[in-house]
């Protein structure tokens, strides 16, 4: 129980930190916006892992070092396709693949899930696929469909999940502190690399702060993954994979409150099995 707590929650401080990293990348690029997140996320994960301790291993480490690779890409190309290309199609494909991707391979490697949960997870998938608006109708067909980001995205996502499972917990935060380390070089480089066309593809909006949203996206996106982290150490990685996946539903639900975005009859039956699957994998 404690396990999909943890999941649940990190679902939710990821879903918070799209919605606000989606709204920062409407006043500057989106590259700067991540790098600014991910240096806010590496400044509290270097604050935290000593108070935390653990040892110094090599092999955790490198493993955080990987989930760092998958942050970053992932972040990147999710927060451009979703200021360039078509929402209904990076969200969801990102979504789907960031559950299946390290749910399948923990399948392979032995996790054995009991049968309710099993019924529980193959709900949650087309739970994310219609709460980010799968299969709704395309709009802004002039817009790339934005297959390619979504599913550099969800690999990102899926490589940053499985990472941090491996890594296990003898390191205590040390992976995690790697980890931001390593996105946010990675995404420097690629803001540095696209500050010349910065001000002709996404120019700061005058009059409207960003970089406050994107210190937020790092700091929710860093408790995130602090919460998914827990959870892969207390429960199974299918679950925690999965559940954590279903984050379209906090940016959803935070469009609805803040921007009176209406929810559509399929994000609506997307929050319905999503609300089921979470009550199978807590009964299994």
């Amino acid at each position: 129980m404690t396990a999909i707590l943890f999941a649940l929650g990190a679902a939710l401080a990821y879903g918070a930190s799209d919605f606000i990293g989606g709204r920062a990348s409407t006043r500057a690029h989106f590259a700067l916006v991540t790098t600014v997140g991910a240096g806010s996320a590496l400044i509290i994960a270097v604050l935290a892992a000593p108070l935390v301790g653990g040892e110094l291993a090599p092999t955790p480490m490198a493993w955080g070092v990987v989930s760092g690779l998958g942050s970053g890409i992932g972040t990147l190309f999710l927060y451009r396709g979703l200021a360039r290309a078509r929402v209904a199609v990076v969200a969801p494909t990102s979504g789907v693949l960031a559950a299946a991707m390290p749910a399948s391979l923990a399948v392979l490697l032995g996790e054995r899930p009991a049968p309710v949960t099993v019924l529980g997870l193959l709900l949650a998938l087309p739970a994310v696929w219609f709460i980010s608006g799968g299969g709704g109708e395309q709009r802004d067909l002039g817009r790339p469909s934005g297959l390619s980001d979504g599913l550099l995205a969800g690999f990102g996502f899926g490589l940053l999940f499985l990472a941090l499972d491996q890594a296990g917990d003898s390191a205590g935060l040390w992976p995690l502190a790697a980890g931001q380390a390593t996105a946010f070089a990675l995404v420097a480089v690629i803001a540095l690399r696209s500050q010349r066309r910065a001000a002709t593809e996404r120019p700061t909006v005058t009059g409207q702060t960003w970089w406050p949203l994107a210190v937020a996206t790092g700091v929710l996106a860093s408790a995130a993954t602090l919460l998914f982290y827990a959870s892969t150490t207390t429960g199974l990685l299918t679950i925690a994979a999965v559940l954590t996946s279903l984050y379209p539903a906090g940016t959803i639900v935070l469009a609805r409150l803040v921007l009176d975005e209406r929810i559509s009859r399929r994000q609506g039956l997307g929050l319905a099995l999503a609300g089921l699957a979470v009550v199978l994998i807590t009964v299994g």
